[in-house]
């Protein structure tokens, strides 16, 4: 494959997670792309499991084998998903074209970038790819989601051919940089999840296009519908009540915000009930904060979660 490919700079922001990281990072190695047209940044959210002394050794390994860049920034503190990505967006060299977003328990098949990019040669923002389970690749885990800007809803569709849509995951999708850097990057206030809801967002109120392509493949270290702590379900509705706050039309969210205090706040504590078979104090609680401190667009690290 000729040098004229464009620059890709993968970014990977990680904490505490160093063995599935470096099977991400072999699976980097694979990939069917020329490595003099690839950096690689792993950002290390404060670890303390020797993750980045493990990076530093399997770079070590990985100078001689014709990288453009092999980069690791290192934070004191967790800034979280979000807030490491843009924290990491500072450490990319100046050649990049792409941003390939990925999370550290991920594998890529070794052609999965070339699809990304062809799927972007028309100029697309953002390319998001076909998430699968790891222990499951039949089983689709994350494709092309839509937002409703009228009624502040999500949803998702798995298209079996590529197609734009509202917004793709971080966890492995391709970003033009000019777009990514024209609406400020990733947004740190997320922390988790939901930022790349907003970035896609953003990049669709600009004019740049977002597609899902299903044709490339990412493999995706996760259970099935997701891991459910008091942390995950506090930012998960936390950070969707940030999304509508900043892209509903402004005369839309009186309405969106009632039928999201009288329909979805009661549902959600319904819901709870019903999983766990009665009432999960930690949980009703998370909920509860996560709904009060997205209508008063409370952003960053909860100080109830501190990592």
């Amino acid at each position: 494959m000729p040098l004229t490919e464009p620059f890709v700079s993968v970014l990977i922001p990680t904490w505490n997670n160093a063995g599935q990281l470096l099977e991400c990072l072999a699976s980097i190695r694979a990939l069917d792309y020329p490595r003099a047209r690839l950096e690689i940044v792993v950002f290390d959210n404060g670890s303390h499991d020797g993750t980045a002394e493990r990076v530093e050794t399997l770079f070590a390994d990985m100078r001689g084998e014709g990288w453009a860049r092999l980069a690791l920034a290192r934070s004191p503190r967790n800034l979280g998903a979000f807030g490491g990505r843009a924290a990491a967006l500072r450490s990319l060299g100046p050649a990049a074209d792409f941003v390939l977003s990925l999370d550290d328990d991920v594998t890529l098949s070794p052609s999965g970038l070339r699809v990304l990019v062809t799927a972007a040669a028309d100029g697309a923002g953002a390319v998001g790819a076909r998430i699968v389970y790891d222990d499951a690749p039949g089983e689709v885990a994350s494709a092309a989601g839509y937002f409703n800007r009228w009624l502040g809803t999500y949803h998702e569709r798995r298209p079996t051919v590529r197609t734009p849509c509202d917004f793709v995951t971080s966890c492995g999708c391709l970003l033009r940089r000019g777009p990514l850097e024209s609406v400020g990057g990733f947004d740190a206030g997320y922390f988790t999840s939901h930022g790349d809801v907003d970035l896609c967002l953003a990049l669709r109120a600009r004019g740049f296009t977002v597609l899902y392509e299903p044709a490339a493949e990412i493999r995706h270290k996760v259970a099935r519908g997701g891991t459910r702590s008091p942390e995950r379900v506090y930012y998960g509705y936390r950070n969707k009540l940030l999304v509508l706050r900043k892209h509903l039309p402004r005369g839309r969210r009186p309405f969106v915000f009632a039928l999201y205090a009288l329909g979805w706040v009661p549902r959600a504590v319904a819901g709870s009930l019903v999983h766990h078979r009665g009432l999960r104090s930690d949980e009703l609680r998370a909920i509860l904060l996560g709904v009060r401190d997205g209508f008063l667009d409370r952003r960053g690290e909860a100080p109830y979660f501190r990592s």
